[in-house]
């Protein structure tokens, strides 16, 4: 690392003396690590906006001098069209949403209007990211008070589909700032942490972990070179296209022996079905894509209202067989509840369901 600050240090202070009209051929030293961070922070968080959508904030960098600003698009999904944005000295200003990214691309654009000349940041070269890589995020972590705050790390990855995993710390609140290179040029918008799953004591999901896992995530610059022509060409989308959140719901099935196909996105899939005293059930879940598991309870009313009783359950129909069947005698009559999930934490995957009544 130490060898690649040098040389971006070198460039980064030849530009200088060249913008200052001084050429020379004599050797130039190159700055200092930290000089070349307080210069990449202090540059670039000028050019970087709190962005507030009345119910929450996230970050935002310009790219041009007459006010076009990039965030992420869950920033300002669902808030007004005209969201408020602050400097780093705290000035506030209205912008416009002016458009989405297409394609499910998690990027949106805002526009101060009748503004000139202000500090704005330059896309780095495609391609010029690579693993560790010295990078910079600056953003408003946690608190919209906390503009401007610049942290540092490395390139741990860069993913199949582009996306940039890095060490700079990230909190609720980066999202949609830049993420810098040694020489202050956008390589790439911050836009999540990655987490883990917080299970219950039976191995369902109640929440995550929260940030500050050390895998950072944010959108390529070449994502954002792509946006950028198509709002110069006005083929932007008036909507977010990013794909909505499955919300847990249970669906009512019978137990005639059709298939139900389902996919399971890091949380269980819920099912009921009304059944008899004495019926024989079979419940089948079968997958190439994940470890199926099944448990069976009865939905029980209560005085404090519904309860569960676990019937039965099942991981593997045997050995090296990891669908899951559960073959069970029904205790009484009522409304019994399937949950279909993975034996893995948090895998995704497509499967398929099949209840039937065994004569």
């Amino acid at each position: 690392m130490k060898h690649l600050s040098y040389r971006y240090g070198i460039l980064t202070l030849f530009s200088m003396f060249n913008l200052m009209g001084m050429t020379s051929n004599n050797s130039v030293l190159a700055l200092p690590e930290g000089d070349i961070a307080n210069q990449v922070c202090t540059k670039g968080g000028a050019a970087v906006v709190t962005v507030k959508n009345g119910n929450g904030h996230g970050s935002g960098f310009l790219v041009s001098q007459d006010g076009l600003i990039i965030t992420n698009a869950h920033v300002v999904d669902g808030g007004p069209s005209v969201v408020t944005v602050a400097f780093r000295d705290g000035k506030q200003v209205p912008a416009d949403v002016i458009g989405f990214a297409r394609g499910g691309v998690d990027l949106a654009a805002l526009k101060i209007q009748n503004r000139k000349n202000l500090p704005h940041l330059n896309l780095a070269r495609p391609g010029t990211a690579k693993v560790g890589y010295q990078v910079f995020a600056i953003g408003s972590p946690l608190d919209a008070d906390n503009r401007d705050t610049c942290t540092q790390g490395n390139i741990s990855r860069i993913r199949p589909d582009g996306i940039i995993q890095h060490t700079a710390t990230l909190n609720l609140g980066n999202s949609g700032g830049p993420l810098l290179n040694s020489k202050g040029e956008v390589i790439g918008v911050n836009t999540s942490v990655a987490t883990s799953f917080v299970l219950d004591s039976e191995g369902n999901p109640i929440g995550r972990t929260p940030g500050g896992t050390g895998i950072n995530l944010s959108q390529p610059g070449e994502k954002v070179k792509s946006f950028l022509a198509d709002i110069r060409q006005k083929k932007v989308s008036p909507v977010s296209t990013l794909d909505k959140p499955k919300e847990n719901s249970v669906e009512t099935i019978a137990l005639d022996g059709q298939v139900i196909n389902g996919t399971l996105n890091g949380s269980p899939d819920y099912y009921t079905f009304s059944g008899k005293a004495g019926q024989k059930v079979v419940i089948e879940m079968n997958s190439q894509k994940i470890n199926s598991f099944l448990t069976l309870a009865q939905v029980i009313e209560s005085a404090n209202g519904k309860e569960l009783e676990k019937v039965a359950e099942n991981d593997d129909k045997g050995a090296g067989n990891f669908n899951a069947e559960i073959v069970t005698t029904l205790p009484a009559d009522g409304i019994y509840l399937i949950v279909a999930k993975s034996s893995q934490r948090g895998e995704t995957g497509s499967y398929s369901l099949r209840a039937t009544v065994q004569q």
